[in-house]
Parts: structure tokens; C-alpha cells; sequence
């Protein structure tokens, strides 16, 4: 089975990623053409090594979905719906922070007796069981 990862980048990295792959991409098709034709119109070509044209563009197709399933991702995420969730999600956080400023509130006058040494403990009886990692 095949590990999946989640990987954060800006929007600004994502496209130099995705710049970099597009270009090792063209250097395998260039590589296949060479293969096959026996020539490359281009002078600054440098051909990668491989046994054939075949497996030339096998690789080129390989770097073509990487592409793909990155465009992908990102237009989802630029969604209607993803920015609905993150609103979703960016409001409950405040509501959070909310509920504790108001717990905190409630049990003041209890909390400000406490020894400085068992703030904390009160403190964190009054936060949530959610948490972000």
C-alpha cells in the first residue's frame, strides 16, 4: 500500500514546484523524441538517460500526473466549499476561545485565590477536550 502524505506549501512554492515538474516532464518527452527521431531541434537540450523512448515517456507521463493531481488539489482547495469549511472551521476556534475566555470568567474569583503553581492546572480543567495538532 502506498504511504499518502499532506504537505503544506504556500501558494507561491506550490507553483515554483509545480514550474520544476512541468520542466523535468518536457526534458523526458524531449528525450523520447530523441529516442525515436535520432534528433532534437534544440540546442540546449540534454538528453536523460534511459534504455527507450518508451520508458522515456512512461517517466514524462509519470511527471504529467504528478501535475495533474497537484492542479487538482489546489483548485479544490480554491473551492466555494473548502473556503466554506475553513470559515467553519477558523469560527468554531473563536467560538472555542470564546467559551474558555467565558469559563475563565465565571470561575475568576476562585482561580485568582489559587497558589501560582496551581493556576495552570485550574486553567487547563476549563479548555476544551478539542485540540488541533
Amino acid at each position: 500500500m502506498r504511504e499518502i502524505y499532506f504537505i503544506r506549501l504556500s501558494g507561491l512554492d506550490l507553483g515554483q514546484l509545480l514550474d520544476g515538474l512541468r520542466i523535468r516532464e518536457e526534458s523526458w518527452r524531449k528525450t523520447a523524441a530523441f529516442l525515436r527521431e535520432g534528433y532534437i531541434p534544440d540546442d540546449t537540450f540534454v538528453c536523460e538517460e534511459c534504455k527507450s523512448e518508451y520508458e522515456a515517456e512512461s517517466i514524462a507521463d509519470h511527471y504529467k500526473r504528478l501535475v495533474t493531481d497537484l492542479e487538482k488539489q489546489r483548485e479544490e482547495q480554491n473551492s466555494t466549499n473548502a473556503n466554506l469549511e475553513r470559515r467553519l472551521y477558523l469560527d468554531g476556534k473563536s467560538d472555542g476561545q470564546l467559551n474558555l475566555i467565558t469559563r475563565i470568567e465565571a470561575n475568576w474569583s476562585k482561580i485568582r485565590r489559587c497558589a501560582v503553581a496551581r493556576i495552570r492546572s485550574e486553567l487547563m480543567r476549563l479548555t476544551d477536550d478539542i485540540c488541533d495538532d
